[in-house]
Order: structure tokens, then sequence, then C-alpha cells
């Protein structure tokens, strides 16, 4: 059996598996193996060097690390009170209160690193006050459920750590890339929510605030604000590694929980399962996808795959869009992490053939797989929402995120004809940093 048909079958065979139903992380496991078994190699050999691998990486501990940071802001109330906080500047401005769900998402994707833990934290706190208010449904939940795509672009990122582990780039690059275009994007959202508003008053009625409430708002943002600004000028200047730094930022989290007289030992117990359990979901697809690419790297497809492009002869804009095409599609089916692990094996090739920026690459990707989380039937910010507004359809949601979703891949174009967007912030680092 050729390598060209072995790579058929066994690529048939793992997506025969997603279909019928199997977790994505044993159909790559399976299929994997399955083609090592059929090249000849010891399979046995190979699934354990990638557990062992995998699991004693260094650079995949911040997983859990920024995971249990994110749990603790969520369970302390501190991401409620973040939101309140960012309620009483913004109520004036054409747009009222929506602007501070792009606000308080983009400030939670700060600590977060997870898409659905943004949507849903500022979603439940956002959707009952703005719902009393009468502002539109659509612009509340389209804008909650875009600026939940925030979560695996602004630093830290789950999806930038597997990604920079993966590809071996500098995680702290990738994270300080995110900023920009994660500012951009939110800039998008808000002047998009404004212009509706202006148009159509009656969509989004202005929300007053006094001087004496906004000054005492900063008792809500301030513990928020102090871990971001902590977390990036951290990992910007180089003082930290990205693993050091969710390690000194999740005990500076409970240090001020702790001042907010909000610290227990349940609190500490409960954030640390929850981090366990979608640690142990992230990397047990990290493995899966390991065992499907010493496949790969065993069968020579991975070569095949860079000779088959030089030979296409197309353009790299032309394969750009081609992989863009992709992942959106793919998006539909596959949640984020997944997505990543399903294709870097085969698009890592040409990122390196053609000779991209893979810092510039993996940000963009980022964004791609953001899109995928506001994309039906499996998009799943749109279903975490639909729970907390009840009686909401999926197409309802659809809708309402449509102008969203446009504007995302508005950014994406942005990020193409101006690179500098991506590589302008990492490259300064290089002269703070080294």
């Amino acid at each position: 059996m050729t390598s060209q048909m072995l790579l058929v079958l066994v690529v048939f065979l793992m997506f025969l598996l997603m279909l019928g139903g199997v977790w994505v992380f044993a159909a790559l496991g399976i299929a994997g193996l399955t083609g090592i078994y059929l090249y000849g190699a010891g399979w046995q050999f190979a699934a354990a060097i990638q557990m062992w691998g995998t699991s004693n990486s260094f650079i995949l501990t911040a997983v859990p690390l920024f995971i249990f940071l994110g749990e603790i802001m969520l369970y302390s109330g501190i991401s409620k009170s973040l939101y309140q906080g960012v309620m009483s500047w913004v109520g004036r401005v054409p747009g009222g209160l929506l602007h501070s769900n792009v606000i308080a998402c983009a400030l939670f994707s700060a600590i977060s690193g997870s898409s659905v833990a943004t949507a849903a934290t500022i979603g439940r706190v956002a959707i009952p006050e703005q719902e009393s208010r009468r502002y539109d449904k659509s612009l509340i939940l389209g804008s909650i459920a875009a600026s939940g795509t925030l979560g695996i672009l602004i630093p830290p990122s789950i999806s930038m750590i597997i990604y920079g582990a993966w590809m071996e780039v500098s995680i702290a690059r990738l994270f300080i890339g995110g900023v920009v275009p994660g500012v951009m994007i939110a800039l998008l959202f808000m002047c998009y929510i404004a212009a509706r508003s202006m148009l159509n008053p009656e969509l989004a009625p202005k929300a007053s605030s006094s001087w004496q409430e906004r000054a005492h708002s900063i008792l809500d943002i301030w513990p928020s604000l102090s871990i971001i600004l902590f977390i990036i000028l951290a990992i910007y200047t180089g003082l930290m590694t990205p693993t050091e730094t969710a390690a000194v930022a999740s005990a500076f989290a409970l240090l001020v929980t702790a001042v907010l007289k909000r610290f227990s030992f349940k609190l500490v117990y409960d954030c640390a399962l929850s981090a366990v359990a979608t640690t142990a979901m992230v990397m047990i697809i990290v493995i899966g996808a390991k065992i499907f690419v010493m496949f790969l790297v065993y069968s020579g497809v991975t070569d095949i795959l860079a000779v088959m492009m030089v030979s296409l002869d197309l353009s790299p804009t032309m394969v750009l869009i081609f992989i863009y095409a992709v992942y959106i599609i793919l998006g539909c089916f596959f949640d984020a992490i997944s997505l990543l692990m399903v294709t870097l094996p085969f698009v890592a090739p040409f990122v390196f053939t053609m000779g991209l920026d893979p810092i510039w690459f993996g940000v963009v990707v980022t964004v791609l797989l953001g899109i995928g989380h506001v994309t039906p039937p499996i998009g799943m910010n749109l279903y975490v929402l639909m729970g907390i507004s009840k009686g909401t359809s999926l197409e309802e949601m659809t809708k309402a995120v449509l102008p969203f979703f446009i504007l995302l891949l508005l950014g994406l174009v942005l990020m193409n004809v101006f690179p500098q967007v991506v590589t302008w912030l990492p490259d300064t680092m290089l002269d703070i940093a080294g």
C-alpha cells in the first residue's frame, strides 16, 4: 500500500469515527494507531511515547494554571463585579450598555482564555440586566456571543498555548500578538453597535450614571484590571514565562479574593476540580492528535504534502483562502481545540513551506477558531447564550450573530492586508525582553 493510499484510508477512518459519534481524541488516536500498525511500526511504543511526552510538557503546564485562574475569577464573583463596574462608564454612549458587553468580554478574556467561559460569564449578568431595560434582544445576544470569541484571542489563550507548543514557537509572542487584533475587533463591534443605535435609538436606550457611581465602580473594576495588567506586563517585558505568569497570577487572584473577603477553601477546591476536568479534556485531545501526527511522520505524508503544495504552483493568497475556507467550514462542526488538533498536522507543512510567519499565522488561526464558536450548528457560544436566554431558538441566535460574524471576517481581512496589526507589538518585545 502506497503512502498516499494509506493517508486516504486513515483520514477516512478518522472522519468516519467522528461521524459515528466517537470522541475526537479517540477518533484521532485510533486512526493514528491504525495507520502506524498498517505502516509496520510498533503502535504500542507510539502510544506510550506520545502519552508520556505530551503530559510531561512544561509549556503545557500553563493550560491548567490559566484555567484555574479563570475559575477563581468566576467562582469568586470578581467577573460579575467587573461587568457592573464597566456599565457605569458606557451608559451614555450611543449603544449604551451594549458596549459594556464588548468591553467586559475583552477584559475578562485577558484572564479566562476561554471563549465559552467568557460568553457564559458575561451573558449571565448582562442578558437579564439589559432585557429589563428593553434593549434589543438580537443586539444583546449577538454582541455577547461574538465578543466571547475574544476569549481565545486576547491573552491568555488556551488555543495559543497548544498552537505554540505544537509549532515550537514563542507562546509569549503569540499572546502579545493577539492584543492589537483583539482590541481592533472589539472596536469594530462597538462601532457597529454605535451606528445601529444612532440610526434607531430605541434599540439601546441610554443609561445615565453619576460621577459618584462611576468613582465607586472603580472598586468593582480594580481586582480584574490589576490581574490583567500583571499578566500582560509580565509576559511583554519577559519578566516571566507564560507558565510562571499563570502560576503567580493564580496566587495573586487568590490574594485578591482574600482582600475582598471572598476566599474559602471550598472556593479553591471547586476551582481546582473544574480546572482539572477541563485540562483532562484538552490534554487527551492533544495526545490523540500527537499519535495521529506520529503516523504522518512515519509514513512521510508531511513531506508529500509539502511537495504537492509546491507542484500545484498556487499563489500564497490562494492557499490561504483555501485554508481559511476549510477552517470556517469545519468550525461549524468542531469545537476550537478539536479543530486545531485535527487541522494542524495538515496545515503546518504549508505554513513552513510558504515561509509564513508562524506567530502571525497562529493569531489568524485563533480568529478562525473564534469564528467557529459563533457558527451553527455546533457554535458553542450560541448554545451557551440560548441556555441563559430561555426561549431563544438557534435561528434567532444565528440571525443575531450574523452581523458580528461579518465583522470578524473583516478583522481577518485587515490582518491579512496589514500583517503589522499582529506582528508589530511582538516585534517590540525584542528590544525589551530579548
